[in-house]
């Protein structure tokens, strides 16, 4: 899983990410039972095997889960990580050149995520047909991947949250204040006992820029150790990367996990 986190403040956005992605395979229980035939009374054996389900196989600490797109906006992805053989940063650089190369002028944040949704259900029918089904045998509330598409709509901050499934929904926040997608146990834990305690809620609208970075960190972070340390199977880990836009500036990189030496000083 993934856990993506962005703060609406006054002074910009804050977005963040971890690294960690899993291979997922695939399990099934088989044993051997006696049972006595009602028919003939006899005992036979019987092999039953339990349904397919999924298990995770490996880890790799590196994905790519947060990047900016066109220089104006920020991506957080959660879900798969690849569609049509292709993973979901490699996907969203082509869409990124495609919109460059078309020179169609951006109307905000909002329009920008519609057009995002939109271009990755239809990689998401590609790659079910694929499969040789469709995304008419999805749930209707099933996400197989998600986005958050931060930036402006004129000054004002939002957060586009993007659920790709069987069809596609975007939910806007823009409000000042936090929202996270992916695994969010543990964020929302902290938040529930913030809840118990109003003293102890952030008061994001005076939040520095600084405020914010240290706060998305302190999410990821604290998941990523309660996840250590308990009996479960991490889905949240590795680097975490952290980047900021503004009407003003764009996007840039707060903080960027290295990809080698070979990229070092670029």
């Amino acid at each position: 899983m993934t856990l993506i986190v962005s703060l609406r403040i006054p002074d910009g956005i804050v977005i963040a990410g971890d690294s960690l992605s899993t291979l997922m395979g695939q399990g099934q229980f088989e044993t051997t039972i006696d049972v006595t035939c009602p028919a003939c009374n006899q005992q036979h054996q019987i092999q039953p095997k339990s349904p397919i389900f999924p298990v995770h196989g490996t880890t790799f600490s590196y994905a790519q889960k947060v990047f900016s797109f066109c220089d104006k906006f920020g991506i957080g992805t959660f879900g798969t990580g690849l569609l049509a053989n292709r993973s979901i940063y490699f996907t969203m650089r082509l869409l990124e050149q495609k919109l460059q190369e078309e020179k169609k002028p951006f109307e905000g944040v909002t329009a920008t995520a519609k057009i995002i949704g939109n271009a990755f259900h239809n990689l998401l029918q590609e790659q079910l047909k694929r499969e040789n089904t469709s995304v008419d045998a999805l749930q209707e509330d099933q996400a197989i991947l998600g986005f958050q598409v931060v930036g402006y709509d004129d000054t004002e901050p939002k957060t586009v949250e993007v659920f790709v499934g069987k069809k596609v929904h975007n939910r806007v926040q823009s409000e000042l204040g936090c929202t996270y997608s992916g695994s969010g146990e543990i964020v929302q834990a902290i938040w529930e006992l913030n809840e118990k305690h109003p003293q102890s809620q952030p008061p994001y609208p005076v939040f520095s820029l600084q405020d914010a970075i240290d706060y998305a960190e302190f999410l990821i972070r604290t998941t990523i150790d309660h996840q250590r340390f308990s009996q479960t199977i991490p889905s949240v880990g590795g680097d975490i990367d952290i980047a900021l836009v503004t009407p003003f500036d764009g996007f840039r990189w707060i903080r960027q996990k290295p990809l080698g030496k070979v990229l070092e000083g670029k």
